[in-house]
């Protein structure tokens, strides 16, 4: 079959190549791929960053769904035809303190699907039967009003559920500030409105002006960075006050500074932008205001299935997210553009 491995850590070492089609032992299922989503990780992949977390020679794509082809012989739960969603944890120790609390993502010995193990970016991929049985919430069926293309998109938006919802609780009425109109920061958007934020601004840099546009469209109203002044703008925005909550979806240093300054006493900041460039300010301001600064690493069971269920009433929007549709030979286009900004979020599909 083709897949898209990354054969090495350093950059570039990135390439479509025939590889095996997996065989499934009695307690593994196999998934023919419909759809894969292309994520910012996947990009610094390619570019040579976040090396720590790749296992190569490693099939990429970390977000995908698809149906069940083969299921082996104690596999009960699920058949052939199945159409299914991975969270993309392929293996965890099921011993530690956030196994046995449910919190599988945080497990020190977890192995992601995609970077750790083989993924998503093939003809096919494996559920290994070691996660079923130790985390049967790996693997989710898909809705019937999502196409597998929305659904291969489905990872991020769990993210941005847990951000708003699970990381900080956010009430009706309160004012939202969203650093990072790429995917996460759009569904963050999403989940803020159906939470009953007031008002949701979305603060973005150049390059982003696409993405701003959707985020209007999405019903934020939105800030260029390189073209106002994001403090000034933000209180003005908000009738004269500081907000209730920032989401920090981007990362660089000079978002915390200014997350500081808008944010309210005894407001929330939560982080799920990387940057590995030193923060180089003082954080007394957070004891001073009582303000809870929380980081926020992926998601959990309860992320993925109220993220279905919002699904199920069609109260997502994820067609708007995706900008392009791409065969995996195309894969290299897929990155640049996500590199360049020039796209929102890409979906692979198999040649």
């Amino acid at each position: 079959m083709k897949a898209l491995v990354m054969y090495g850590k350093k950059a570039g070492m990135v390439e479509v190549r025939d590889v095996p089609k997996p065989m499934v032992k009695e307690d593994e299922i196999l998934i023919q791929v419909k759809a894969a989503g292309v994520c910012g990780t996947d990009v610094d992949f390619w570019l040579g960053k976040n090396s720590h977390l790749l296992n190569p020679p490693v099939i990429l794509g970390h977000e995908f769904c698809g149906v069940i082809v083969e299921v082996g012989d104690k596999v009960k739960e699920w058949k052939p035809g199945d159409r299914v969603v991975s969270d993309n944890t392929g293996y965890v120790c099921g011993k530690c303190r956030f196994c046995l609390t449910g919190k599988y993502v945080l497990c020190e010995k977890r192995k992601g699907i995609g970077y750790g193990m083989d993924g998503g970016f093939a003809d096919y991929v494996k559920i290994p039967g070691e996660i079923l049985q130790r985390f049967s919430g790996c693997l989710m069926r898909l809705p019937e009003n999502l196409s597998f293309e929305e659904g291969a998109i489905l990872e991020p938006a769990c993210n941005a559920y847990r951000a708003v919802f699970q990381d900080i609780s956010i009430n009706p009425g309160e004012a939202v500030v969203i650093f990072g109109p790429g995917p996460i920061g759009l569904f963050c958007l999403q989940m803020a409105k159906i939470g009953g934020a007031s008002k949701v601004i979305i603060i973005g840099t150049q390059g982003d002006e696409t993405r701003l546009s959707l985020a209007q469209k999405l019903g934020a109203t939105t800030i260029n960075a390189a073209k106002e002044k994001v403090i000034e703008r933000v209180i003005e925005v908000n009738n004269g006050e500081k907000v209730d909550i920032v989401i920090d979806a981007a990362g660089p240093p000079i978002v915390m500074k200014q997350a500081l300054e808008i944010i309210r006493k005894e407001g929330h900041i939560v982080k799920i932008g990387w940057s590995a460039d030193p923060l180089n300010i003082s954080l007394d301001s957070l004891i001073a205001n009582s303000i809870t600064r929380k980081g926020n690493w992926g998601y959990d069971y309860i992320s993925w299935k109220n993220v279905l269920n919002l699904v199920r009433e069609n109260k997502i929007d994820f067609n708007s997210i995706i900008t392009d549709i791409l065969p995996l030979s195309k894969w290299k286009e897929a990155f640049m553009k996500i590199r360049d900004k020039e796209s929102v979020k890409i979906v692979l599909k198999p040649d």
